[in-house]
């Protein structure tokens, strides 16, 4: 649950900054989820999830490092801004 509060946080945060310009859908913010919460858990577990900034700055830290979906998830959410 922890997970997912903090990866919801980061995708919020993440969806106001200027990579990701686009409101992000309810759909959207469902779909990174499920593709990143694994990603959060081995990249970025201990940052606390009332944390935005320093979330994402671990997941654009690690980008090369997440897995695939990650990857084309949050790719796929940036090219549509």
């Amino acid at each position: 649950m922890l997970v997912r509060f903090g990866l919801g946080l980061f995708l919020a945060t993440t969806a106001a900054s200027a990579a990701f310009a686009a409101p992000m859908t309810a759909e959207e913010k469902a779909v990174l989820q499920q593709q990143c919460a694994g990603d959060f858990t081995n990249f970025c577990m201990g940052l606390p999830p009332e944390d935005g900034p320093e979330t994402k700055a671990c997941f654009e830290k690690n980008m090369s490092k997440l897995s695939p979906g990650c990857q084309n998830a949050i790719q796929a959410y940036k090219k549509k801004g």
